[in-house]
């Protein structure tokens, strides 16, 4: 019968299978990561752009809807619409927030 000691110093550290953190980094790997931020943030701030635009599109069309005074208008709070609205404004306002600095 054999006997494993458990205490800890006796057991097998763990190794390191994948290299991670900034000193396993190159130059390369860090410049990559760089541009593919400034991509990210460039290509934020656009969408939130056209977001806002689109928003404003869908409240002009919403109130022809309404002016026309037919099954077209407004439904109130529920309608998908107004919802929409809320939702891109709302999202605009995050990518704004996060990457418009």
């Amino acid at each position: 019968m054999s006997f494993e000691p458990t205490l800890p110093f006796r057991k097998p550290l763990p190794t390191q299978l994948a290299m991670t953190g900034d000193d396993w980094r190159s130059d390369q790997d860090v410049k990559a990561q760089a541009r593919a931020e400034a991509v990210r943030k460039k290509a934020a701030v656009e969408c939130a752009r056209k977001l806002e635009v689109a928003r404003d599109a869908l409240n002009a069309y919403l109130l022809a809807c309404i002016e026309c005074n037919d099954a077209s208008r407004s439904r109130g709070a529920d309608d998908s619409r107004s919802i929409l609205m809320g939702n891109m404004s709302e999202y605009a306002g995050f990518l704004r927030s996060v990457y418009d600095k």
